[in-house]
């Protein structure tokens, strides 16, 4: 439909959204405002697709009244418009000042990223080709142009004209995209809202969306050969270039990352060399890693940066990372260094694991105990927020649970301070969960949708599925606690028995060597001379 750009302002702020006079307004995020009306009276948004059945970012009042009321017919939502368009229109100036100007930065925190909106950002490449190669060359420097090319097309890398950055859809294990990653190697600084000078850093991801793992495929594809070894890089920056010259690689998307559950299978039975920078965030970040890779993978390495720098004599740098290293290899012509590796580590962790006693893990146990008492105390919250919005009890779903997040510990063949250590990892992401439906509890009761359904839908099966998590691991700590206790007590038991055998031993020493002494005495029975005949007699014993 037709209209001015102050009769659509006024119409959806009819709808209860909050406009600003710019003609930016909130939809579906808590921070910066993700819809824009522009001069013609379109909608436009930044963040994904929601228009027209999710096919396309851009419509009118009537496409934006059937994208919030999803089961309103198109002859519905004209009158709809038709009677909000009709309404007395105030001043412009009237409207409250936000004062943001149109940015490009944020995303829809819900659903997934359409490829309609992908294909903005190759349309972009395309009109700003040399600014693209730039900052590709920037991104890919151990790769000459063929092979940038050649990666750029596999993984869809784009440009993003509005910020100046390389973009590139991160795809989950099903290829859907749930965020993107933006680069750019010296971003320009600018001054914000507020007047400060804001320099970004080199790495973006769309904000107040989940991430997972890089090149997912890649790894399901790696797993049709598991005795070749998979290198974990820090990002994507240096997986992809890792992927230009021939090496297998994949990444957490950060080295802080935790290697969740439901990608633990697909590391399975691998050979993984971690592989991250030459700082002290890669170190900690490999400890880290390598923990709770443990018992998952078949053979775990470290990347030994100090015997590379000693193999190869190369200067190394604090951030050093393994682009920086195939960029120096490629400049000197030196191969590819695969004899920096530590050794196994699961080969040396049971000689580390013995200096822990069962009851220092006891003592872990409780730990978790209490760290689970806290999270069941926050999901507890969540769930009376959950009945405190359903408008009717009889609407409860009935989901069902995926069961994956039953299987349990000991289904592995693993040590009890392996279990307790995998126990210890699952409560640090649970926290991490805990804290990501506190943050979508926050946008569900911010959001200015009208029809709000789908979001309490799936936000009632996250917390479902929460709930179940952590009851399964409380019972899961609650074992390790029973079979820590039945081992110390065993341990105890066997102590004393110990004791109770020497003790037997040194009472059955004594006897024998009073039975000794006495048989002696017998043995050395002094003589006696008979005074009449003068012959020696042996005095015998009554």
């Amino acid at each position: 439909m037709k209209a001015n750009k102050e009769i659509i302002m006024n119409a959806v702020s009819n709808l209860g959204f909050e406009v600003f006079r710019n003609g930016q307004f909130h939809w579906n995020s808590s921070n910066t405002p993700d819809m824009v009306i522009n001069n013609d009276g379109t909608i436009h948004c930044w963040t994904s697709s929601p228009f027209k059945n999710n096919t396309s970012n851009h419509g009118d009042l009537i496409d934006f009244l059937q994208m919030i009321n999803i089961n309103q017919s198109y002859k519905e939502a004209k009158q709809e418009a038709e009677r909000l368009t009709g309404l007395t229109l105030p001043d412009i100036n009237k409207y409250k000042d936000n004062g943001y100007t149109v940015d490009n930065s944020n995303i829809k925190k819900t659903g997934y990223i359409s490829e309609e909106f992908i294909k903005t950002f190759d349309i972009a490449r395309k009109d700003n080709v040399t600014r693209y190669k730039e900052l590709l060359n920037e991104a890919l420097p151990s790769l000459d142009f063929e092979k940038q090319k050649e990666i750029a097309i596999k993984y869809h890398i784009g440009y993003i004209e509005q910020s100046d950055r390389l973009s590139m859809p991160i795809r989950d294990e099903e290829n859907r995209i749930v965020t993107l990653w933006k680069y750019n190697k010296n971003p320009n600084s600018y001054i914000n809202d507020k007047g400060l000078e804001v320099t970004p850093g080199k790495v973006l991801f769309t904000k107040g969306r989940e991430r997972c793992p890089f090149n997912l495929y890649d790894l399901q594809e790696y797993r049709k050969n598991i005795t070749q070894e998979v290198y974990l890089c820090g990002g994507e920056k240096d997986t992809l270039n890792m992927i230009g010259n021939g090496h297998r690689a994949i990444t957490l998307g950060s080295e802080n990352e935790n290697l969740k559950d439901r990608y633990k299978p697909l590391f399975q039975d691998l050979k993984i060399v971690i592989a991250y920078d030459n700082d002290d965030a890669g170190q900690k970040g490999a400890e880290k890693i390598l923990k709770q890779l443990q018992g998952v993978a078949k053979e775990i390495k470290v990347w030994n940066w100090n015997k590379v720098q000693k193999n190869q004599d190369l200067t190394l740098f604090k951030g050093f990372d393994m682009t920086d290293y195939l960029s120096a290899i490629k400049k000197q012509n030196l191969e590819f260094d695969k004899t920096n590796y530590q050794e196994d580590i699961k080969s040396e962790e049971p000689v580390m694991k013995d200096k822990i006693s069962k009851k220092e893990l006891l003592q872990k146990t409780t730990q978790n105990k209490i760290r689970l008492a806290v999270v069941e105390k926050q999901m507890q919250s969540y769930k009376e927020f959950i009945n405190s919005k359903r408008k009717e009890k009889e609407n409860e779903l009935d989901f069902k649970i995926n069961p994956k997040i039953f299987k349990d510990i000991y289904d592995k063949d693993l040590s009890i301070d392996e279990k307790i250590d995998l126990t210890t990892t699952k409560v640090d992401e649970l926290k991490e969960e805990s804290k990501n439906i506190g943050e979508k509890i926050k946008d569900y009761s911010e959001s200015k949708m009208v029809d709000k359904s789908e979001l309490f839908r799936t936000l009632e099966k996250e917390i479902h599925q929460f709930s179940a998590m952590v009851e399964a691991l409380k019972n899961e700590n609650r074992e390790l606690r029973r079979e820590l206790e039945l081992l110390i007590q065993k341990d105890e038991k066997e102590k004393e028995q110990k004791s109770l055998e020497k003790e037997n031993k040194n009472l059955q020493e004594k006897i024998e060597n009073m039975k000794n002494k006495k048989t002696t005495s017998k043995e050395q029975t002094p003589e006696k001379i008979n005074k009449v005949s003068y012959d020696k007699t042996q005095v015998q014993e009554m």
